[in-house]
């Protein structure tokens, strides 16, 4: 009796603690599903009940023994619940064999079967098969509301089994939820034939209504493809209005005489509609002249009106963030593109100094040195010979590059040999660089880095367009140094006083400045960022797939880039990139010599004329003195 007793109350507390197992991990995760359904690449199966969510993995194999447990506790159940569970071994076994799955449970399942989730043991093993959401349900508004509400779950495949919902697959497959998912089926009751599951999707382009895949059978939907068929093989002939602002050189532009609508995004949605088969229509500009941009809690400009549904995605091509990445869905890269900062090529040197500019002050300081050196050693020789010479003259004339008298003493001829080589290296060197000087204007030293432009003093604008540039200025640490304004206008005149630094793409900015006939420009080579231009859809259009495949498939067959030089050539640019800081296309055109290059030869003239002058009438002061001392015969 006594053993009895104890085997009572083991049994009895293993029951109790397996209840309470239960119940707190059913209180557990009601509020919060396990991230492991997407951490790493695991197969698993997550088991979620909608009234308590709850979470537990498998293998396949492992689910399938459980999906056959299952079936054997069944036979209380109702037989739609019994064949549920066959179902679910079933697309365990057939189509879904190398996938990775979730599983969501509605509420219709009795506590003991409950138990039996819970007491599951988690199994996991590598795999690389698609995610797909295996969805059992026997109420629909209510499986929306904790999907929505609770587990959040944003699916790419999603296979619904409906276990008693009256409503028909029109209701269930056209559910805007339903809108983001990429493979869609779902598994309805026949009506008159109890017991037959039919199967369906959805091709929103062809049909309104479902599209009928066949009655349910493990051999006919053995595989993938056979349940989860493509959705959007074409468009059939939809019509897409874009959202579309017609100033983004060289992407989209109007193109004179004719007023044409032309650039690379044209060619690219030529390229599209053609292949997806599908027309389109071109929106107006945002009436607030926005890019896209967050304002108390709404988007506006181009963004806001694909948000609000206006359009179904964008023409215009823009950089990703952190913002528009909540609310919309970005294409893959078009082209790659930097954010610079553009300055002005600092004003030239003035040219009254071009003379003594080919030598540096410590050259012509040696220069002048050597030359009283020289002068004088020769000076002393010709001294002590007894003998007359202009050393100074003729020393001077082999500087100029003329001959100089050579004398008969070895030593001095040998000095004389190598001060006629130093001349001649001098006036080489001097000439040439002079030439140079005259037929291009010399410059400072230009900014390169953003820590010298600020210390310089200067400042940075940009448009504010509600483009990401100015957005960008606005959140980083520099936006006290930073000058926005909403004409282009004012922020290019900014730049012309070399002032202010342009920030903007550097595609956009540097074919802005050839526009605006702003040639002598270079870029610093510090980068704010390299970004990739994208186009924009709506958040969870599951038909984005399709068309960012064949954008993938432009780009890695270089159309992309080809568009962009033909749209360049067309403009008549010859865009280079400015890594080095270079100047900016045709800055270095030739020019012919003025008298504005000649202004230090004709001050040194103009001094010399003085000076000559002076010491002429000097002299003839001094003779007049000289003949006022004569005695008068």
């Amino acid at each position: 009796m006594r053993l009895d007793l104890r085997l009572l109350l083991r049994t009895l507390t293993y029951s109790f603690t397996v209840w309470i197992s239960a119940f707190f991990l059913t209180l557990v995760y009601q509020y919060q599903v396990s991230p492991v359904t997407t951490h790493m690449e695991l197969k698993l199966v997550i088991l979620v009940l909608l009234v308590a969510p709850t979470v537990i993995t498998a293998a396949p194999d492992g689910l399938t023994k459980f999906a056959a447990k299952w079936s054997l506790q069944a036979a209380n159940m109702s037989d739609m619940s019994w064949f549920g569970g066959q179902v679910l071994q079933q697309v365990v076994e057939g189509p879904a064999s190398k996938a990775r799955l979730t599983l969501l449970l509605s509420p219709f399942l009795p506590i003991f079967v409950q138990n039996v989730i819970l007491r599951e043991q988690p199994l996991q093993f590598l795999s690389t098969g698609p995610l797909l959401h295996l969805v059992f349900f026997d109420n629909f508004p209510v499986f929306l509301n904790s999907m929505l509400l609770k587990t959040k779950v944003s699916p790419i495949n999603l296979l619904l089994v409906n276990l008693g919902s009256d409503y028909d697959a029109s209701t269930l497959l056209m559910e805007p939820w339903l809108s983001g998912v990429y493979n869609l089926a779902l598994l309805t009751p026949v009506s008159g034939d109890p017991g037959s599951l039919a199967a369906f999707t959805l091709r929103p382009f062809c049909s309104p209504s479902p599209h009928y895949l066949g009655h349910w059978n493990p051999q006919t939907f053995s595989i993938w493809e056979s349940l989860f068929p493509d959705r959007f093989p074409n468009t059939c002939q939809a019509s897409f209005h874009i959202c579309s602002w017609i100033k983004d050189l060289p992407f989209l532009y109007v193109k004179s005489p004719d007023n044409k609508t032309v650039g690379v995004q044209m060619s690219m949605i030529e390229q599209l509609a053609n292949k997806l088969n599908f027309s389109y229509t071109l929106s107006h500009p945002p009436l607030d002249d926005k890019w896209g941009v967050m304002e108390n809690g709404k988007w506006i400009g181009l963004l806001g009106m694909l948000h609000r549904g206006e359009c179904n995605f964008t023409l215009n091509s823009f950089y990703p963030s952190v913002e528009r990445n909540e609310a919309f869905s970005f294409s893959s890269n078009i082209v790659q593109d930097q954010v610079k900062v553009f300055l002005r090529v600092p004003a030239p040197l003035p040219e009254w100094d071009n003379l003594v500019r080919p030598f540096s002050l410590l050259i012509w300081g040696l220069l002048v040195t050597v030359t009283i050196l020289v002068s004088s050693y020769f000076a002393i020789q010709a001294v002590c010979q007894g003998r007359a010479w202009n050393a100074e003259l003729g020393l001077l004339r082999a500087v100029v590059a003329q001959s100089a008298p050579l004398r008969s003493n070895q030593s001095p001829r040998l000095l004389m040999y190598l001060w006629l080589i130093t001349c001649l290296i001098l006036c080489a060197a001097f000439t040439s660089t002079l030439v140079g000087i005259f037929t291009r204007p010399a410059f400072p030293p230009r900014i390169t880095f953003m820590d010298q432009l600020f210390a310089d003093g200067k400042r940075l604008t940009s448009q504010d367009d509600g483009g990401f540039s100015s957005e960008t200025l606005k959140k980083t640490p520099v936006n006290t140094l930073t000058d926005l304004y909403p004409e282009m206008d004012k922020v290019l005149a900014l730049m012309q006083t070399r002032s202010h630094g342009f920030v903007g793409s550097e595609i956009y900015n540097s074919l802005t400045l050839m526009e605006n006939n702003i040639s002598d420009w270079y870029t610093l080579k510090e980068v704010f960022f390299t970004l990739g231009h994208t186009i924009v859809f709506r958040k969870n259009d599951a038909w984005m797939a399709k068309f960012d495949t064949a954008i993938k498939s432009l780009r890695q067959t270089g159309f992309f880039e080809h568009w962009l030089k033909n749209e360049i050539r067309s403009l008549k640019y010859t865009f280079e990139p400015h890594d080095d800081g270079g100047q900016g296309v045709g800055a270095g055109k030739k020019r012919p010599l003025n008298t504005n290059h000649l202004q230090c030869l004709f001050l040194l003239l103009g001094i010399a004329w003085v000076v000559s002058c002076g010491v002429f009438g000097f002299e003839m002061m001094h003779i007049s003195y000289c003949c006022s001392l004569l005695p008068t015969p």
